[in-house]
């Protein structure tokens, strides 16, 4: 995005009134533009495209480098074109949009930008620029800007934030485990789960959301030649992280010997399989999201067992993101984690709410603000 869109406005009052905002954005429908399905790609994509459209019209002044202060630290939740306080969103298809805002309470009065002499900006002040995008003939379809309270109002308020821890595998420590002979970069399991793991295979007599049952649980070394193995250069075939990891999950089950199990369970708790307290992610960028939980810190997960986070067993598939291949694997346990890599120090979160596809589909062809 243009240097323009990352300094603020001079003051909240300069920015373009959202009506006319809309307007601006107007000359956005009808273009043609190809989803890639990589939501990184396809977001810098929009972003580019709204920026480039926007520079035709009179932009706000910008504010004084002096003038002003990001409130969050690393400049957390301030939306990326800051200069119209515009966040941008992909609409395609199906039955509703699930709307994720990082790192803000989108309703919320905190400060995102604190001014010397005028009103500062704060969360609810941010703009949603949804564009809607007709996959089929690859045309933008429609431009909807909302602000976070017709947003509640309309559809009931944002989900409970959720808490993000993440884990940072740098190019060098990928390369690192590239370069070992099976490519898989292994360490024994916790001294507490030491003595109770067991190396030889039976299938599993229980489902894969029970409790983990002490005494037959396979060790790592076990996990090494009855999946890390066979998953070295099989491809994830999805659109983006989120699935490529339920693929990764289903084949890990599948390689376990589990009973296969519906789409919508492979969401629930902590860890993915918990009987083998195991759990499975996809590293295809630097970060690993490693969800509520981390084992940067020990948390007792199960009472009776005395079983923390540090004896959870991580399997961490190093895809390649353009061919979607399998081209490592982590396999550890949550205490080891970090004697390579590192934890991203600042918590992220998002608040979610679903709006439903019809809302979208209401107006197709127009470019419009707080439609009633």
């Amino acid at each position: 995005m243009d240097k323009l869109f990352k300094l603020p406005p001079k003051s909240a009052a300069d920015l373009t009134p959202p009506v006319q905002l809309s307007l601006n954005l107007s000359g956005l429908i009808g273009q043609e533009f190809h989803v890639t399905g990589k939501p990184r790609t396809d977001g810098s994509n929009v972003r580019k495209r709204i920026a480039q459209t926007l520079q035709s019209f009179q932009l706000p002044e910008a504010a004084d480098i002096n003038s002003y202060v990001i409130v969050p630290p690393k400049g957390k939740g301030v939306p990326r074109n800051v200069r119209e306080f515009v966040d941008s969103y992909i609409v395609t298809t199906g039955d509703s949009y699930n709307l994720q805002v990082w790192n803000r309470i989108p309703d919320s009065e905190s400060l995102l930008i604190d001014y010397e002499s005028s009103s500062p900006l704060k969360c609810s002040d941010v703009r949603f620029v949804f564009v809607k995008i007709n996959i089929e003939e690859s045309l933008i379809e429609s431009v909807i800007i909302l602000t976070a309270d017709y947003i509640v109002s309309h559809f009931g308020k944002f989900g409970k934030q959720t808490v993000k821890h993440q884990l940072l595998i740098s190019p060098k420590a990928r390369k690192a485990i590239y370069e070992l002979g099976d490519r898989i970069l292994t360490f024994p399991d916790s001294a507490k789960l030491k003595y109770l793991v067991k190396d030889e295979f039976t299938p599993p007599a229980s489902d894969i959301a029970q409790e983990p049952d002490l005494n037959n649980l396979y060790s790592i070394n076990q996990l090494k030649e009855r999946i890390a193995k066979p998953l070295i250069g099989r491809k994830l075939e999805s659109t983006d992280t989120k699935n490529r990891g339920q693929a990764l999950e289903r084949l890990v089950i599948e390689l376990l010997g589990y009973e296969p199990m519906e789409d919508q369970l492979l969401e629930g708790g902590f860890p993915d399989i918990r009987n083998q307290l195991l759990e499975v992610k996809v590293q295809d960028s630097p970060t690993v999201d490693l969800g509520r939980f981390t084992p940067e810190n020990e948390m007792v997960l199960y009472g009776d067992s005395g079983m923390t986070t540090f004896d959870v067993r991580y399997l961490i598939a190093l895809t390649n993101p353009e061919s979607e291949i399998i081209e490592g694997i982590i396999l550890a346990p949550g205490q080891r984690l970090g004697d390579l890599f590192s934890y991203v120090s600042d918590e992220s979160y998002k608040c979610q709410r679903s709006i439903p596809m019809t809302f979208f589909n209401n107006y197709r062809g127009r470019s419009v603000f707080n439609p009633d």
